[in-house]
């Protein structure tokens, strides 16, 4: 097989390849292991769950491998996980805004499932129907919030989940829009348990300050300990839902668990990121860096999948394949794409994503596993890019635009994000003094098809920087 063998597909090109798939391996994308009364296989081509309602796979191109289709599927298949637990009995967690912490402590518990309400910021642009968006309206979730908004539409139609047992609700160093959000779910009449996340106070002196042990992030020393105690309020709280206290032994087995998730998806990012040409692109790389939040309401399975990607990986690094030819442009992503088809533009027009910084970059650093585990957890939520000024995040992003080589860096703002006008000025500004050609929009929500003016803009941009190569 030649450098140039591997190209994307369509969804059309998926259907024709989908028979292919050996038996073998559908036999192993299996999820809900725990459930013994039958064997669930989660494996299907994109145009399955197009047909379902995600619409904006048809816009799409796909890496060609089985490990990423496995990757896909398993991601569209968290809805029937949700669904098939809650119908079996078990607990279901809606964990809000703290984007990693805590299903660390609920997946402690058996029979239990925690997925994010966060992530259907993603939901609209992926059915391309502002439905949920215009339930939330109706609500009080107007357009001055971001689309985060969509998770109080999908708290009232519960098609994209059951209804929860609990919500996990975070506030305090958070998006200002989703506290609003929160609090209008709380409105609907579910039950929700508050925990406040203090914000890190970068102390002007060395001396009242701690770092944190792998993200390397100050923090006033004071503020540990009330974060750890109100972790083991969420603690308390899953474990009064669930029937069953949790334990450190419990806690523990968990956090080394998640350990492993997030130590996978890092060598993945490193391994992808640092390669000349990608091994994966960066679409895939997109769905793979969520992972590690909650496992996808299957934190087995989302470990099997990781390395079934790294695998894939490997392979291709040893041959020197990628779905990309010639030199394609490094760009660095800072802050997720509503649209996820604004990288499949990139990446048709010579460029390619070899960094990112999504404002999840927490979830990536270990959880330390000696001592109190709630302190332990309480440092991780503190290297949280969101749990304090915005330095600490235009740090991590020039550090891994230098790493990986980036040429240039997009930054796709989310309209109405409260945060992102003044996170977005002070990265530009700080990635230009680097030398680093930057391109900074928000992105609009265009279903049916692209936005023109941003297709145009990712185009140009791509040729600036090859004009100054």
């Amino acid at each position: 097989m030649s450098k140039t063998d591997l190209k994307r597909i369509s969804i059309s090109g998926w259907d024709d390849k989908y028979p292919s798939v050996p038996a073998n391996f559908r036999n192993e994308c299996r999820h809900m292991r725990d459930l013994k009364d039958k064997e669930r296989f989660y494996l299907e081509a994109p145009s399955h769950y197009a047909s379902k309602g995600d619409i904006l796979l048809n816009r799409l191109k796909f890496d060609p491998s089985f490990a990423a289709l496995r990757l896909w599927s398993f991601l569209f298949s968290e809805k029937d996980r949700l669904f098939e637990a809650k119908k079996q009995g078990w607990k279901i967690f809606a964990a809000m805004k703290d984007l990693g912490i805590v299903p660390v402590i609920t997946y402690s518990l058996p029979k239990t499932l925690t997925f994010y309400a966060d992530e259907l910021w993603w939901a609209p642009c992926f059915a391309e129907d502002s439905r949920l968006l215009d339930i939330a309206a109706k609500l009080g979730a107007t357009e001055e919030l971001c689309f985060v908004r969509a998770a109080l539409g999908a708290m009232k139609t519960f098609d994209y989940f059951p209804e929860p047992d609990l919500c996990i609700a975070a506030v305090g160093s958070c998006c200002d829009d989703f506290s609003a959000v929160m609090q209008l779910i709380e409105w609907q009449g579910l039950k929700v348990h508050w925990w406040e996340m203090p914000s890190r106070d970068l102390p002007k002196t060395g001396s009242d300050h701690n770092i944190t042990p792998y993200g390397k992030t100050r923090y006033k020393k004071e503020i540990l300990s009330f974060i750890a105690e109100e972790l083991k309020g969420v603690a308390n709280a899953a474990s009064d839902v669930a029937g069953e206290k949790i334990s450190s032994a419990m806690l523990l087995e968990n956090m080394r668990r998640f350990n492993r998730i997030r130590r996978l998806l890092s060598s993945l990012r490193e391994k992808v990121y640092s390669a000349e040409r990608a091994p994966l692109p960066g679409l895939e790389m997109f769905l793979a860096e969520f992972l590690p939040m909650h496992g996808c309401s299957d934190p087995e399975e989302a470990e099997n999948v990781l390395v079934c990607l790294h695998s894939e990986v490997d392979m291709r690094l040893a041959k020197g394949l990628s779905t990309f030819s010639g030199k394609p442009v490094r760009i660095f992503w800072a802050t997720p794409p509503t649209d996820a088809s604004l990288i499949t533009i990139l990446e048709d027009c010579g460029g390619t994503v070899c960094g990112t910084e999504y404002l999840i970059s927490h979830s990536f650093f270990n959880i330390r596993t000696t001592g109190d585990p709630f302190l332990a957890l309480a440092e991780n939520h503190l290297d949280d890019p969101m749990a304090g000024a915005c330095g600490v995040r235009v740090g991590r992003i020039l550090k891994e635009a230098k790493k990986f080589r980036a040429e240039g860096v997009i930054i796709s703002g989310i309209f109405g994000a409260s945060h992102c006008p003044f996170e977005d000025r002070r990265i530009t500004d700080e990635l230009r003094k680097a030398d680093l050609p930057v391109l900074s929009f928000d992105v609009p929500f265009s279903p049916g098809r692209p936005s023109e003016q941003v297709k145009n803009r990712i185009e140009s941009f791509v040729e600036i920087i090859k004009k100054r190569r």
